[in-house]
């Protein structure tokens, strides 16, 4: 008997990302498609079971059975991935909603899937968690916007590789842990986000995250060198990028601004140029002029990009260049790291590679660790 692989699409995770809002749940999709955002997670998740039914990278076809619901939540992907998906739930609205969400988890629940397989982003994974629960392992094809849950995978590559792991463990549960859902409360503007439950999940060393980290204030001392150091850096004539994140929130303020916690910002001199850019922005703000990317490590994951700052797209990061990207953590959070690596998902494998390797890491003044950067 075949695999039965339960699969679901939130077609609208991630539109917010690359146009600077953070999150795509209710209005702010509306807005974000007002703003020009083209949906990816169908994209992403059709990657992610492309590689499943690859037979000579992940063997997954003829193996599994995908399990879904008609149109641009599941068939329509799965179809264009090369499987003939069962579908057992009725189409979706349009646009589609939570609600929709909810009932497609409970029809493949009800068939009696093996796994269920979504692409989305914290907000799916809460509402999954409160439909699915601990009944049935899950898996995040990652699509959204901030996923700080620990049920996604690190890429969607790894998605694909996590799921054949689990199809072809001899003792499935050995693989499984119950894993973080957790999620930024609607409306907050910042803050560390709030632990909402948690999934079972199959864990696959470096293809499977870990939850986002909340930063100490101890961290935060032994990174005031470090702080400092980059606003020298920013007091230069090179346009400078300050990433989100409450490190980098640090350096904003004593440049004398201040700037957003969650958003990219543009300095030049030492003076706000401009912020909370999207990726056109940026494009369009440092122009012809030099640049640098100032980004930090997302705790307990080990993110550089793909998490919560999907404004540094591929072209961005192209346009600026790889060696003018300074990377920041404190000892403390690389120590912290599963397995002392750093994790790239810009949704360009190609740029993942190039990215991919030893990378100074700032981690004082004047002090820089060698740190892996893998491509999953």
């Amino acid at each position: 008997m075949p695999f039965r692989l339960g699969f679901l699409v939130n077609p609208i995770a991630g539109l917010g990302g690359a146009v600077g809002l953070k999150g795509s749940d209710g209005s702010l999709a509306r807005r974000a498609l007002s703003m020009g955002a083209s949906p990816l997670a169908p994209g992403r998740a059709c990657l992610a079971l492309s590689k499943l039914y690859d037979k000579e990278e992940c063997t997954g076809a003829g193996k599994i059975s995908v399990v879904t619901c008609p149109g641009v939540m599941g068939a329509d992907v799965a179809a264009a991935a090369g499987f003939a998906p069962v579908c057992v739930a009725d189409p979706p609205g349009d646009p589609s909603s939570a609600d929709d969400t909810r009932r497609v988890a409970d029809a493949l629940i009800r068939h009696g899937v093996d796994l269920i397989l979504f692409a989305g982003g914290d907000g799916t994974a809460r509402v999954l968690l409160d439909t699915v629960g601990d009944r049935v392992p899950v898996l995040g094809i990652p699509a959204g916007v901030k996923m700080h849950s620990a049920v996604f995978a690190t890429t969607p590559a790894a998605a694909a590789r996590a799921v054949v792991a689990y199809v072809d463990a001899e003792r499935r549960g050995d693989l499984l842990r119950l894993s973080e859902v957790m999620d930024r409360p609607a409306g907050s503007a910042g803050g560390s986000p709030v632990l909402y439950g948690y999934m079972k999940v199959p864990y696959v060393p470096l293809l499977v995250q870990w939850a986002k980290a909340s930063t100490r204030t101890g961290e935060d001392a032994m990174q005031a060198g470090a702080i400092r150091h980059i606003c020298r850096l920013a007091a230069d004539e090179r346009m400078t990028l300050l990433g989100p994140g409450t490190t980098l929130h640090a350096v904003k303020r004593d440049l004398g601004f201040d700037g957003t916690l969650l958003g990219i910002d543009l300095v030049c001199r030492g003076r706000l140029i401009a912020t909370d850019l999207g990726a056109g922005q940026i494009l369009t703000g440092i122009g012809d002029m030099p640049a640098r990317l100032v980004v930090s490590v997302i705790g307990g994951q080990g993110f550089l990009f793909g998490r919560g700052n999907q404004q540094f797209s591929p072209a961005v990061i192209r346009r600026v260049g790889i060696p003018n990207i300074v990377i920041m953590a404190s000892m403390e959070k690389l120590l912290a790291l599963p397995d002392r690596t750093l994790l790239c998902d810009t949704g360009d494998p190609s740029l993942d590679r190039d990215l991919s390797g030893f990378r100074p890491v700032l981690t004082g003044p004047g002090r820089t660790t060698m740190v892996r950067v893998a491509a999953t």
